[in-house]
């Protein structure tokens, strides 16, 4: 019996065992087939869908490829093999961003920039500091450590986890999920989440507006003045949360402030100070010096007491040469150059010439010319609506009417200034663009020759003026004169001599030279009135109304008596000026252009400017505080407390580090809040708030320096109209048993918020 299972027990090395049950042979055979079959289905797969862990979600349901999303997949038979090692999770996330469009710091923690970030986490770590780790937590960070895992960068799968239905929502977030990683640890909102710091108020409201002091002192005395004007009567009256249903932003300025302040840029109850901008003018010049210095300058206005304009000074310093010749007068009194040394009266000369060629230019060519190469704004030439605003659609006619007032000799003295060649091509030369012509500047050789012709051309003006004087009761004799031999012959050979010369080739406005029958015109006596009233259509009117001639001069009579007597001659009849009390000024009092005192003045339209926006919004960047450059001037000349139009006077002014300074003209948005983590809806909540209604949550603060506040360029150092919104009143709400809590309620992970955009399709072509 031992034998006999001694011998069944024992067999021969590597001799396999036979099967000893059914069982065994159907397992084996089973799992023979299984492998056959896995091998045959991989090998005419199609695709590897059939590997996916669950059903992708909605969004991404109609993605096929594996591959799409998952760098480390192939798309052969056997692809398949590459998901059993570690695929590249960045490479992953960089699919990602393939359609979620985000900028480079997409990969940081909540896509926030290092400055950010770095700044977030020193005040969570002096918050934690204070703030005790529930148990939960610290066993949470024991069991799945976190440390580090943000300095590596997030992957978008850390937060997205997909493969869980089409009904599952990506974009949600669990508090644990958002605890792992913040080192401020707590179970809930109303246990130990941290008071709120300063909230809302991160900087100061660009538009300056006291409530207290509207609430206290200005409505009730408005009220009492005038009941028929708009005093608000809920805060509703004023904000609005639009379209967005988020930002609580202001009513346009029509609803809200004009009823009391549009006097104030406007009509007669406008701001203290100049109410005008002065934007072209002839300063004044001593002109005692400069003749005594023989400066050749030419035709210049002895009365002129008025300023160079900021404005004038950003168009000479279009270019190198204009930026030397400003920095070499910008010590001087150009009314009192008696100290001038004879660099310094070349330098003066130099900007007349430089100031008649803006004028010259304005005439001839275009705003868009003149204007487009200015000197300010990054360098990017002004689009033309840019210009248009720059120069509020200035009428051209302006410009001529003060020319031929102030420099009615401009276009010969030009014509003397350059050398013409026959061309059609459009050249520019210094800096401006001429037409019909190529220029250059007189040489210092020709400079006494052209100033001996424009003295004589003054001297024969004044002469003019001698004759119109000495026959200035003529005017008031019978029209018929008295008769004259009909064999008299006037001497024409002065005549003859005054006769203008002919006009250069590329003279082609007839304003600039006159012809011998304006000049003849010119030099007629008449009474000297009261300025015209102004033209309607060019909202212009002028202090210095030209003087006009209404006949010939009268020939001499010869010597000899026995002449026939000739027939009475009529006289034309002399031109009779408009008298009118209202001076340019007050002309303008809506608005518009108008000359006066040797300068060509603007004065605001309206609310929104775009005269002062323009230029506000050209020089700022290039304007930082303290600056004495042109740019500098205009910005503060625009934003000083008592400018035209106190844009200031509501528009709060900040600085731009290392650059210039910004006024504050756009309206709160979304676009404002973007780079926040915290955002809060304000219409869920209207309906559940008390009598109080908006003062429940935001609290009047009285007797706090926040007019005071607005008076430096840093918006992030104030002091709030309103108490900060403290955790305590939100909790009353947002608790476990009442409404929601998690952390998502209140804060967003993408604080830049993520594009998808969308796909640019060519038209097709047939």
């Amino acid at each position: 019996m031992w034998r006999l299972l001694l011998t069944r027990s024992v067999r021969p090395p590597g001799t396999p065992a036979p099967p000893t049950s059914l069982r065994d042979r159907l397992a084996m055979q089973l799992g023979i087939a299984t492998v056959v079959c896995l091998t045959l289905f991989f090998f005419f797969a199609k695709d590897t869908q059939f590997l996916m862990p669950g059903p992708l979600s909605s969004a991404h349901g109609a993605i096929e490829d594996c591959g799409t999303c998952h760098a480390s997949s192939g798309s052969g038979p056997l692809s398949w093999a590459h998901g059993l090692i570690a695929g590249d999770r960045r490479a992953d996330s960089t699919a990602c961003i393939t359609c979620h469009k985000m900028p480079n710091t997409a990969f940081n923690a909540h896509g926030a920039s290092t400055d950010v970030l770095k700044q977030s986490t020193e005040r969570l770590m002096r918050i934690a500091a204070k703030t005790p780790a529930p148990l939960s937590a610290r066993a949470q960070s024991a069991a799945f450590p976190t440390d580090g895992i943000t300095e590596r960068g997030v992957d978008c799968a850390t937060c997205h986890q997909e493969h869980k239905g089409a009904n599952f929502d990506l974009s949600k977030l669990s508090n644990e999920q958002c605890r792992s990683c913040h080192v401020v640890k707590f179970d809930s909102f109303d246990g130990d989440h941290p008071k709120f710091e300063n909230y809302p108020f991160k900087r100061r409201t660009g538009v300056i507006y006291d409530h207290a002091s509207h609430f206290g002192k200005h409505f009730p005395e408005v009220a009492k003045k005038d009941p028929a004007k708009r005093i608000p009567d809920t805060c509703s009256t004023c904000h609005n949360s639009r379209e967005d249903k988020r930002v609580m932003a202001v009513a346009p300025f029509e609803q809200t402030c004009a009823s009391c302040h549009l006097d104030q840029i406007t009509g007669k109850e406008r701001a203290s100070g100049p109410k005008g901008i002065a934007f072209l003018s002839l300063p004044g010049l001593d002109m005692k010096t400069l003749e005594k210095k023989r400066a050749a300058i030419g035709e210049w206005p002895d009365s002129s007491e008025a300023e160079l304009t900021p404005f004038m000074k950003i168009m000479i310093g279009r270019n190198d040469r204009g930026r030397a010749l400003l920095k070499s007068v910008d010590r001087l009194n150009l009314q009192d150059l008696s100290r001038a040394n004879d660099a310094q009266i070349k330098a003066v000369t130099n900007l007349v010439w430089e100031i008649k060629r803006i004028y010259y230019a304005l005439i001839t060519g275009k705003a868009s010319d003149v204007l487009g190469d200015l000197g300010v704004g990054g360098g990017a030439r002004p689009s033309a609506s840019l210009v248009a605003d720059l120069t509020a659609s200035m009428p051209r006619d302006v410009v001529i009417g003060a020319q031929q007032q102030w420099l009615p000799d401009l276009g010969r003295e030009m014509a003397n200034r350059k050398d013409v060649k026959d061309t059609r091509e459009v050249v520019q030369s210094g800096g401006w663009i001429t037409t019909v012509a190529e220029t250059r500047s007189v040489d210092d050789d020709e400079a006494p020759a052209a100033a001996e012709t424009a003295r004589s051309a003054r001297s024969d003006r004044q002469t003019g003026e001698s004759a119109a004087s000495a026959a200035k009761h003529a005017v008031a004799e019978p029209e018929v004169a008295k008769a004259e031999p009909a064999s008299a012959k006037p001497d024409n050979s002065k005549a003859a001599d005054a006769r203008p010369p002919p006009k250069a080739a590329d003279q082609t406005d007839d304003l600039l030279s006159p012809t011998p029958e304006e000049l003849r015109a010119m030099a007629t006596p008449v009474k000297e009135a009261s300025p015209p009233s102004p033209p309607l259509g060019n909202r212009t009117a002028s202090a210095e109304t030209p003087v006009k001639a209404s006949a010939s001069p009268p020939a001499e009579t010869p010597a000899s008596s026995d002449a026939a007597p000739a027939r009475p001659q009529a006289r034309p009849a002399p031109v009779i000026s408009i008298e009118s009390s209202v001076d340019p000024e007050n002309w303008a009092e809506y608005g518009g252009w108008y000359r006066q005192d040797y300068a060509i003045f603007y004065r605001p339209a309206g609310h929104k400017d775009k005269f002062i926006y323009s230029w506000l919004f050209l020089t700022g960047p290039q304007a930082p505080k303290g600056s004495k450059s042109p740019a500098g001037t205009i910005f503060d000349a625009l934003t000083h407390k008592d400018a035209q139009g106190s844009c200031t006077k509501c528009h709060s002014v900040d600085d731009i580090p290392r650059k210039g300074r910004v006024v504050n003209f756009s309206p709160a948005s979304l676009e404002n809040k973007k780079g926040r983590f915290t955002q809060f809806i304000h219409e869920p909540h209207f309906g559940i708030l008390e009598k109080r209604g908006c003062a429940s949550c935001h609290e009047l603060a009285k007797d706090r320096p926040y007019l005071k506040s607005y008076e430096q360029g840093n918006p992030k150092s104030f002091a709030s109209n309103f108490g900060v919104v403290n955790k305590d009143l939100c909790q009353t709400c947002h608790t476990s048993n009442m409404a929601r809590q998690d952390c998502l309620t209140c804060h967003k992970y993408h604080v830049n918020d993520v594009i998808t955009p969308i796909m640019s399709t060519k038209i097709p072509t047939e």
